[in-house]
């Protein structure tokens, strides 16, 4: 069970909910999760939240600005500004009671791990990151297989977007289906959106200029804390050589987790899930 708690970031309230372990009456380590593209804190998170708190780690898990249950311009993803709201979720978390504010963790799954990577590289009160199924440099993952011709039209098509939005103040808001490029995230919203209300709502498609320009192998030079990479070998959404590079680019002490066989979202249930948690888990008991 989960507690719900509530944190401000940058004047809006963020919705969270705090897993904690029953063993315990002390302070707990704590593992933030932050959790991937438009996605919900209801969604995916749990079970590794809970497996967490099992083994004795506080878990939070929180919606970003915009989406879910909290405050902000709905649909509006900026790397930036999600990243802003971990830091407001480590602000949070060092004046918790049931916290140990020494023996903090950022946890990111895809567009999550990303974000996880870049507030870690800015934060003192972090100890280590774990990032899962998740890229070093957006631009590969939208443009890479596009021709050198596709791609320039693609980015002028994005620039001419974005001067007219600076223009007029009005942009193009799509369903979040209509900006994934890869099958196996298509396949995954439509069987969730139902139950899922809040995978319903449009975003802006300059997301895609944001997601372009979110680079966080460019921060692993400042990460210098425990990193742990994690990959699904058959990842449609995030390949594996994004992972690769972001392991080959951290400073050590650092590990990478290839799970074998498995795709983008089949790590986060049945046999994938428990071989990864585990490996998780041996992580945060190392260096949490």
């Amino acid at each position: 069970m989960y507690q719900q708690v509530k944190f401000t970031s940058q004047n809006s309230q963020i919705s969270g909910h705090l897993y904690l372990p029953t063993a315990t009456t002390q302070p707990s380590p704590l593992v933030i999760l932050c959790h991937g593209f438009c996605g919900v804190k209801e969604l995916l998170l749990p079970a590794f939240a809970e497996r967490f708190a099992n083994q004795g780690y506080a878990a939070l898990t929180f919606d970003y600005r915009g989406f879910g249950e909290s405050e902000g311009e709905t649909g509006r993803l900026v790397p930036k500004l999600q990243i802003e709201d971990i830091h407001a979720a480590i602000e949070w978390a060092k004046m918790e009671s049931n916290v140990d504010s020494n023996r903090i963790a950022l946890w990111g799954s895809s567009f999550g791990g990303a974000n996880a990577i870049i507030a870690a590289s800015q934060s003192d009160d972090i100890k280590c990151v774990i990032a899962q199924l998740t890229f070093a440099d957006g631009e590969t993952v939208i443009t890479g297989e596009m021709s050198a011709e596709e791609k320039d039209k693609f980015l002028s098509t994005l620039e001419r977007m974005r001067d007219k939005k600076a223009k007029t103040g009005k942009e193009m808001m799509v369903p979040i289906a209509k900006v994934l490029s890869d099958q196996q995230s298509v396949d995954f919203f439509n069987q969730f959106k139902d139950d899922f209300p809040a995978l319903t709502i449009k975003i802006p498609f300059l997301t895609v200029w944001e997601t372009i320009n979110h680079k966080p192998v460019e921060a692993l030079a400042n990460l210098n804390k425990p990193v742990m990479i994690v990959a699904a070998e058959q990842d449609g959404v995030n390949p594996l050589s994004e992972s690769q590079v972001l392991f080959d680019k951290a400073n050590e002490p650092k590990a990478l987790h290839v799970e074998e066989g498995a795709t983008h979202y089949q790590v986060y249930s049945g046999k994938h899930f428990e071989s990864v948690v585990t490996k998780q888990l041996e992580w945060f008991n190392q260096y949490l």
